[in-house]
């Protein structure tokens, strides 16, 4: 199995790649700077790098050719109550990918696993302490991720739309709950990557849905 992934030189990206070459899995990333990327020689030795950006098509191309599951895991940092970095690019990203692989007009077409988050379609998987600091700070980068998530469900092409409670940068503990509407008040990029890959990927569960993940 071949996939290719957007978004890994950090956070749950880069936490699905540390677990994904555990599994022998044949993975091609798509990096700005190679030189830069946060893994060990050992873990590089496993991957291959594409030097671009997701937000010009010919290089999301290139990631992307050949592979059977595409991951996008764009977004902006956020950090406290600060947003910074490309703001949008999930937008951006999204609509290169769907393109991209309409044009190739292969045989079969490579299932898109978007990461969003909980709350972009409604509060009902927001915990109601939570709903003001999510209209506060997540409004406009959740209206980045209604339009990514809008077209690729849009897109006639098979996806799965993760939508995680707010991350963290926990350990893994394999002890999430996972599910259409789950509620909950944080989750770790680890296990969020161990859900992906386990469950949306090996298992091949939640196709065409948008499952929340939560502690």
């Amino acid at each position: 199995m071949r996939i290719a992934v957007l978004g890994a030189s950090r956070n749950t990206g880069k936490a699905f790649v540390e677990q994904a070459i555990e599994k022998d899995l044949q993975i091609t990333i798509l990096a700005r700077s190679p030189d830069k990327l946060p893994f060990t020689e050992e873990q590089l030795s496993k991957i291959q790098v594409i030097k671009g950006d997701a937000l010009v098509k010919e290089d999301v191309a290139k990631t992307i050719e050949g592979a059977d599951i595409v991951i996008c895991s764009l977004g902006a940092k956020v950090e406290g109550l600060s947003i910074s970095g490309d703001i949008g690019v999930e937008e951006t990203g999204a609509k290169n990918l769907i393109e991209t692989i309409k044009e190739a007009n292969a045989v079969t077409a490579p299932r898109l696993i978007m990461v969003s988050s909980t709350g972009v379609n409604g509060f009902y998987d927001v915990p109601y302490v939570f709903r003001p600091f999510y209209s506060l700070l997540l409004t406009k980068p959740h209206q980045h991720k209604v339009v990514a998530e809008t077209a690729i469900k849009n897109s006639g092409l098979p996806y799965t739309l993760v939508r995680p409670a707010l991350l963290t940068n926990g350990k893994l503990t394999k002890t999430y709950r996972a599910d259409f509407g789950v509620c909950g008040y944080t989750v770790s990029r680890n296990d969020v990557a161990h859900f992906i890959l386990e469950q949306c990927v090996l298992e091949n569960k939640f196709i065409n849905a948008s499952p929340s993940i939560a502690y």
